[in-house]
C-alpha cells in the first residue's frame, strides 16, 4: 500500500512538471533506492534492508524524497533544490526530517543507463547510494 501511494505521488509530480517536455538533465524523473551504505572510519553499515520503498523525485531544479520507516507508520522525508554538472550532484537541503535542513551535501555522481550511483561525505561518515529509475508503469 505504501509503495503504491509513493508511486502515485511520483507519477503525479513527474507529470505535473515535465509532461510534454524533454528532461532538462539525465537526473530528472523518479528514482527508487536500490542500496545504501554508511561508511565510517572503522566500519561499514549496509542499510539496504532498512530503506524499503524509498523514492526520490527530481524535476529540473528541485528534489524530494520519502520513505516509509520499517514500522510503516512514519515517513522519513526531505527536499530542496539541486545542482548537477554531470559528475557532481549537490543537494541544497531546505527541509529534512533527520535534521539536515539548511545544509548542502556534495556527491560524486555516476549515471549508467537507468542506474544512478552517488557518494558523499556527511562529516562523520560517507554515504553511498544506488538508485534505479522508475518508469511510468511502476517498473524499472
Amino acid at each position: 500500500m505504501a509503495r503504491k501511494l509513493l508511486l502515485v505521488f511520483a507519477y503525479l509530480f513527474a507529470n505535473s512538471t515535465t509532461y510534454g517536455q524533454l528532461p532538462a538533465n539525465v537526473l530528472e524523473g523518479t528514482w527508487e533506492m536500490v542500496s545504501q551504505k554508511l561508511i565510517y572510519p572503522d566500519t561499514t553499515i549496509d542499510r539496504t534492508d532498512q530503506t524499503p520503498s524509498t523514492l526520490k523525485i527530481l524535476n529540473s531544479t528541485h528534489w524530494a524524497f520519502g520513505r516509509h520507516l520499517q514500522d510503516g507508520e512514519e515517513v522519513f522525508a526531505g527536499g530542496g533544490w539541486y545542482e548537477f554538472d554531470g559528475d557532481t550532484y549537490t543537494e541544497h537541503i531546505l527541509y529534512h526530517s533527520g535534521g539536515l535542513g539548511g545544509q548542502s551535501v556534495e556527491f560524486d555522481a555516476r549515471i549508467n543507463g537507468d542506474t544512478w550511483h552517488h557518494s558523499g561525505d556527511l562529516g562523520d561518515f560517507i554515504i553511498e547510494e544506488v538508485w534505479r529509475r522508475v518508469t511510468l508503469d511502476g517498473g524499472t
